[in-house]
C-alpha cells in the first residue's frame, strides 16, 4: 500500500518531468518529500504538514502543490524509524529512473 501511494504520486508528476530537466525536477520533488518528512518529525499532523509545505512552494515548485496530499499520505504511513534522508534519496532515485 505504501509503495502504491508513492508510485501514484510519482507517476502523477511524470508529465511535468518530461517537459523539464529530469535531474533538477527530481531534486525539487525530493526536497518536497523531505519537507514533509521534517514536518512529521517536528510533530505536525498530516493536514498541518500539507498546508505548511503547499504554502511554502514557490516558483517552479508550485506545480507540485496538487500532489503534496499524496506525498503526505505516503510519508505519514511510513514507520517512524524509516524517516531519514533515505526517504528523499529513494524518491529522487525512483524519479530519475522514470
Amino acid at each position: 500500500m505504501r509503495t502504491a501511494i508513492a508510485a501514484i504520486a510519482l507517476s502523477s508528476l511524470a508529465t511535468p518531468i518530461l517537459a523539464q530537466d529530469t535531474g533538477s525536477e527530481c531534486g525539487v520533488q525530493s526536497d518536497i518529500v523531505m519537507q514533509v518528512v521534517e514536518a512529521r518529525q517536528s510533530g505536525d499532523s498530516r493536514q498541518a504538514a500539507q498546508a505548511k509545505v503547499s504554502g511554502e512552494l514557490t516558483g517552479s515548485a508550485e506545480k507540485y502543490v496538487s500532489v503534496v496530499p499524496q506525498i503526505s499520505e505516503w510519508i505519514y504511513s511510513l514507520p517512524e524509524d524509516q524517516l531519514g534522508p533515505e526517504v528523499g534519496e529513494s524518491w529522487a532515485a525512483q524519479c530519475e529512473n522514470m
